[in-house]
């Protein structure tokens, strides 16, 4: 009977969010209720050179980085990659614009642009009074009118590249005086009340990312489509979501960690994609493996070992916390996790393509390619 009232009692801390949005159970934890109450830490004056954490003027601050960070995303691509891609012979091409085929293009539009069998086509033409072959050449172009061309894939690798290396550069200088980017546990040594404040290098870290990662998902819709969109979106949201929460209950040295680790591996990842855009197979070929072993290293294993460790039990047996905002907090971090194993599994692939001595020649994360210039030329003689 006892079990079952405290079930109940942790399963209604759940809701409590709804009634009281600054709950300190729900945010804090029963622990931390129980010691002090309704009364959050951080009422005092912060030191000179820190700040606490304040939802009404942050959440604005989140929102003017997010579009400030779009507004020099496009300033970027156009002035400074765009030209970068050119000077390096990746030109913008334009494609023809296709004549409307409506039952051809709900079939594409509903099968995210995937070519009809054999089967599916020769109904598609009874329909719309085509021959199979002029239904093949317009199911072709009409691919490669929707897919992004090289400049641009290459363009937005550029940005991404540069901001995480510049992002990896910063949290670096922030976190290496800190004695818990060695050792996590003095994450939590005095959490709450002693380490409420946070140094103002680590709040612009964390409203810089934060901004970066809300931008991704409203520019995810207009940028290159990709296999795992679904899977990059559920890791925005969950990025997120992780630095907010971590933010406002000023668990942020061990969101810094986090996010620190992230930007290290997707410096080489995006430098990777840039060389195979630019046909720089060498290069390409040398960065891929210097991507897997920062990947390797710093999501499969660093991160678990250390960083989820601490965050689900040096948490409970250093700060002893609870509640609905550390369990939300664990599970977006195993989230995370298992995003990395579905990467990495991608990555893997790729390996096994080069143990059978194949070229693989596109993004594993990108669409399917629409037939090459090739396919165009036997377009033409069709027509």
């Amino acid at each position: 009977q006892h079990y079952f009232i405290q079930s109940n009692l942790r399963m209604g801390d759940y809701l409590r969010i709804f009634m009281h949005p600054w709950d300190t159970i729900w945010w804090l934890g029963r622990n931390y209720y129980n010691k002090y109450g309704e009364t959050w830490p951080g009422q005092d004056e912060p030191e000179p050179g820190f700040t606490h954490p304040s939802p009404q003027k942050d959440f604005m601050v989140v929102l003017i980085m997010a579009f400030f960070l779009i507004f020099v995303r496009r300033l970027f691509e156009s002035l400074v990659a765009s030209p970068i891609a050119w000077a390096l012979g990746i030109k913008q091409c334009k494609r023809k614009p296709v004549d409307p085929v409506p039952v051809l293009e709900n079939y594409l539009k509903a099968n995210r642009y995937a070519a009809p069998d054999e089967s599916t086509l020769k109904d598609l033409c009874k329909e719309c009074g085509l021959t199979i072959r002029q239904a093949q050449v317009w199911v072709r172009r009409k691919q490669q009118s929707v897919l992004s061309t090289r400049h641009t894939k290459f363009v937005e690798s550029f940005w991404r590249f540069v901001f995480y290396g510049v992002m990896f550069s910063f949290g670096l200088v922030c976190l290496w005086p800190e004695k818990y980017l060695w050792d996590t546990k003095h994450c939590w040594y005095g959490y709450p009340v002693s380490i409420w404040a946070m140094k103002n290098s680590i709040y612009w870290y964390y409203m810089i990312e934060m901004g970066y990662y809300t931008s991704c998902l409203i520019y995810q819709f207009y940028e290159v489509r990709r296999k795992d969109f679904l899977q990059m979106f559920i890791h925005h949201v969950a990025a997120v979501c992780l630095i907010g929460i971590s933010f406002l209950t000023s668990r942020t040295r061990i969101g810094a960690l986090v996010m620190l680790l992230h930007d290290f591996s997707d410096i080489s990842l995006e430098a990777c994609k840039m060389a195979r855009y630019a046909n720089r197979i060498d290069w390409g070929n040398v960065l891929f493996v210097v991507f897997s072993l920062s990947f390797f290293i710093s999501r499969i294993v660093y991160y678990p070992y250390s960083v989820l460790y601490s965050a689900i039990v040096e948490t409970r047996t250093i700060a002893d916390l609870d509640g609905p905002s550390f369990n939300i907090l664990c599970a977006l971090l195993v989230v995370l996790y298992l995003l990395h194993c579905y990467w990495f599994s991608l990555i893997l692939k790729i390996v096994a393509t080069f143990l059978r001595n194949e070229q693989p020649d596109k993004d594993v994360r990108s669409e399917e390619e629409a037939p090459s210039s090739s396919g165009e030329d036997g377009d033409k003689k069709a027509d």
